[in-house]
């Protein structure tokens, strides 16, 4: 009992801060602007994608007292937009995925968690959100993956996904119900990290490697064709971004982070051939055996992370 009294006050206090800090309405706005940061911008050739995929290898972290987060963006045909992240808020991991302006929305089993709290200040708009405890091991290379799964009286259900290649397994993060005027997926989307209780540049270090950007379309699977690091609207200088070719690139923030690859740099300016950060291949989607990695905890009200609508 104990252990929920203290993870609902670490998502009490994570919700407040978010509230405390909302920012500019941008693609890339951050409502912590005193913190490094490392967005990545990425362009896609075709629109009208049923699922994106991004994996995320995590270097360098640290494993409780901290509140970072690592995710994807997207963007619908219409507009609105989504996330799916892994981070760490306070002393647990976590895995999350949300939508603005969301109809509703079912974790995978009871296992997880969903819930509208984003609906609470008018600036953020309304929207829905799903998390589950996920026990992400440094070294282990990840798949984010959002996917529309199925078309009920016009609406559409689309569900945030992990694949742990280490331990070959699939985990179903949650199930979330948009109007059929968002359409599918749209031509821009951008990786990020997010130092959310930070106060100042100087936070402790982190290292990401992001790699295989993957879009499937009836017109053709595909990688985006343009990356550009413009690291977000954050003031700060301590973060990097270092393309390693082949559609990967690591991001650094945190003390002692030199920059050198400035902002607005272009990773790449034509559609590369991917390579996978793992010995194993990027399977296509597909409703894998589940993992269950979380125990039913009521985590209403815990916001990872959230970017703003234009």
């Amino acid at each position: 009992m104990a252990k929920h009294v203290a993870f609902a006050c670490t998502a009490f206090l994570i919700l407040t801060i978010f509230l405390m800090n909302i920012g500019a309405n941008s693609a890339s706005a951050h409502f912590n602007t005193l913190a490094p940061d490392t967005d990545v911008q990425l362009h896609w050739a075709l629109n009208d994608s049923y699922s994106m995929s991004v994996d995320l290898k995590i270097v360098q972290a640290p494993s409780s007292q901290a509140t970072i987060f690592w995710g994807h963006q997207f963007n619908f045909m219409n507009g609105e937009r989504g996330y799916i992240a892994i981070g760490i808020g306070g002393n647990y991991k976590v895995a999350t995925v949300g939508i603005f302006d969301a109809v509703n929305a079912n974790p995978y089993n009871s296992s997880g968690v969903c819930n509208n709290e984003v609906s609470l200040v008018s600036q953020f708009g309304q929207g829905w959100q799903c998390f589950v405890y996920y026990g992400w091991i440094i070294g282990n290379n990840y798949r984010m993956q959002i996917s529309r799964i199925a078309d009920v009286n016009g609406s559409e259900t689309w569900q945030g996904s992990l694949y742990d290649y280490s331990a070959n397994s699939s985990t179903e993060i949650g199930n979330i119900l948009v109007d059929p005027s968002y359409g599918q997926l749209g031509t821009v989307s951008s990786t990020w990290d997010e130092y959310t209780y930070a106060g100042s540049c100087d936070t402790t270090p982190t290292s990401v490697i992001f790699s295989y950007p993957y879009a499937m379309n009836t017109a053709g699977n595909h990688a985006p064709i343009t990356a550009q690091a413009t690291y977000g609207n954050t003031t700060c200088q301590d973060s990097n971004v270092s393309y390693l070719g082949g559609g990967a690139y690591q991001a650094d923030a945190g003390r002692n982070v030199t920059r050198t690859t400035a902002a607005q740099s272009w990773l790449w300016t034509q559609e590369p051939t991917l390579v996978s950060q793992t010995s194993a291949s990027v399977p296509e989607f597909q409703q894998a055996p589940t993992v269950l990695l979380v125990s039913s905890l009521s985590i209403v009200g815990f916001v990872a992370r959230n970017r703003f609508r234009p």
